[in-house]
């Protein structure tokens, strides 16, 4: 599951660079390891109810318990539970069967690079650090922050899922992996409020998902049929969807093949979806966000006012989804299949759940443990209705999306497609991540805009593989 990315915890100071910090990252002993980090071993009053305890009890796990039990956890949120939350059926593996133990050093997200590198230039390494961004690989990975993971990891078992096998595929150099996916589950999600799908007499796209008809087609038309721009009503709020729309080609704007970056700009296919996007922007179906300081409004949801809310499936994580609808009126659906494409392909971002080592880390025995835990946590029959509680107990989900997310998440580990323009460098981001929704946002032409980009961009990939190949 995916419920971390949504644990958001308070913002600690700006880091400085990396250079300056050096000479304070070792631990002073008091909790403090630098002036923008702190370290905790986590503790937690959540607890399991007793007869999901037992059942998690049962759980064969490979290995014995570690010697030493202690993850060093750099990230920006937590592993442990909330407050009124339950334990992860994960957590609960991780202690009881390898008496793990999670040492949290916290950082934020804007600074989590610059003290990733402070801590292993200093030669005090975390164990494990959080990729599911898609942010780690190649570009952190070629500038020594991580490790290969193929000496504690069997990358072969299957208890990992097709989906994450194959995004593991992907983020290899010379044949060597640079993280552990253990989940690809659904990534970007469309909410939307049942009784609005009825009173406007729509059909229900979770209907559609399952006669296989959620087709672009059939998502354009419906949003046409929805909107009225003169009684306040857009079809589409909502932030980052661009991206996961053109993916749905089977396509990604920066792609990986066995082991070489690939740029895909000029790919006509992408430009497909990029003339849709200026389309229905032109036809007024976006809420118009720059009319409301470029902010989301996703009460408009429940209010009947918005129909489509396309977001990351974290947002179904969080404890209060109220804005959406009452209880029993949230839905959701995966996005549409491009009717041109070969198969119906999803991204996984939003919904991956994937780690990478550190450089240098003090205790990869622990790393692999936590991801068998993971992994088991995933595939084991004996705690699915553990998981399932969960959902509905600490998240208010219905059956009815528990089953939508099962068949969303099959879904994507058949054709899961990962882009990687985010995970080179800076420069590569900055070409790439506003102009990927222009057409949306502004009506802008995707053919000026990737002409005028497009060398670019392939330069900086070429440089980038240049340097992968003396990592190979």
């Amino acid at each position: 599951m995916k419920k971390e990315t949504a644990k958001k915890l308070s913002l600690i100071t700006a880091a400085a660079t990396a250079a300056a910090m050096l000479s304070g990252c070792a631990s002073d002993g008091d909790g403090q390891i630098s002036d923008t980090l702190s370290v905790t071993k986590e503790t937690t009053t959540a607890t399991m109810a007793s007869e999901d305890a037992e059942v998690v009890e049962q759980v064969e796990v490979d290995g014995e318990k570690l010697e030493n039990g202690k993850l060093r956890w750099l990230s920006f949120w937590s592993l442990e539970p909330e407050e009124g939350e339950s334990v992860d059926v994960f957590l609960q593996l991780f202690k009881t069967k390898y008496g793990g133990e999670i040492e949290y050093i916290q950082t934020t997200d804007s600074t989590k690079y610059d003290d990733l590198a402070t801590l292993v230039l200093g030669g005090d390494s975390p164990d494990m650090f959080p990729a599911a961004d898609l942010d780690t690989f190649p570009g952190k990975a070629s500038a020594g922050m991580f490790q290969p993971m193929d000496e504690y990891i069997d990358f072969g078992s299957e208890l990992f899922p097709e989906g994450a096998r194959r995004i593991n595929e992907m983020h290899t150099i010379g044949g060597k992996h640079y993280m552990a996916c253990v989940a690809a589950d659904a990534g970007t999600i469309i909410l939307y409020n049942k009784n609005t799908i009825e009173e406007n007499g729509l059909d229900d796209p979770a209907e559609l998902v399952y006669n296989n008809e959620w087709t672009w087609d059939t998502f354009k038309k419906m949003c046409y049929d929805f909107t009225d721009v003169d009684e306040g009503k857009y079809a589409i709020d909502g932030w980052w969807y661009e991206l996961a729309m053109m993916l749905s080609t089977g396509v990604p704007v920066i792609g990986m093949e066995n082991g070489e970056i690939v740029n895909n700009v000029m790919d006509p296919d992408l430009a497909r979806v990029q003339e849709m996007f200026r389309e229905m922007h032109n036809a007024g179906v976006n809420f118009p966000r720059a009319e409301f300081n470029w902010v989301a409004h996703p009460e408009r949801v429940g209010e009947g006012t918005t129909l489509f809310y396309p977001v990351g499936s974290w947002q179904l994580y969080e404890p209060d989804i109220s804005a959406f609808g009452n209880p029993g009126e949230i839905m959701f659906v995966p996005m549409p299949r491009d009717e041109k494409a070969d198969a119906w392909y999803l991204t996984a971002a939003g919904g991956l759940d994937a780690y990478a080592m550190c450089k240098g880390a003090p205790n990869p025995d622990a790393v692999a443990a936590f991801i068998k835990c993971k992994l088991t946590a995933n595939t084991d029959e004996s705690v699915k209705e553990v998981n399932e509680k969960k959902l509905r107990g600490d998240y208010g989900w219905t059956d009815e999306m528990i089953e939508m997310f099962n068949y969303t998440n099959d879904l994507t580990n058949a054709h899961p497609v990962v882009d990687f323009y985010a995970a080179i460098n800076t420069d590569v981001y900055d070409l790439l991540h506003n102009p990927i929704k222009d057409a949306s946002y502004n009506g802008t032409d995707w053919y000026q805009t990737r002409d005028e980009r497009n060398d670019a961009v392939q330069t900086l990939v070429d440089e980038m593989n240049e340097k992968l190949k003396t990592l190979s």
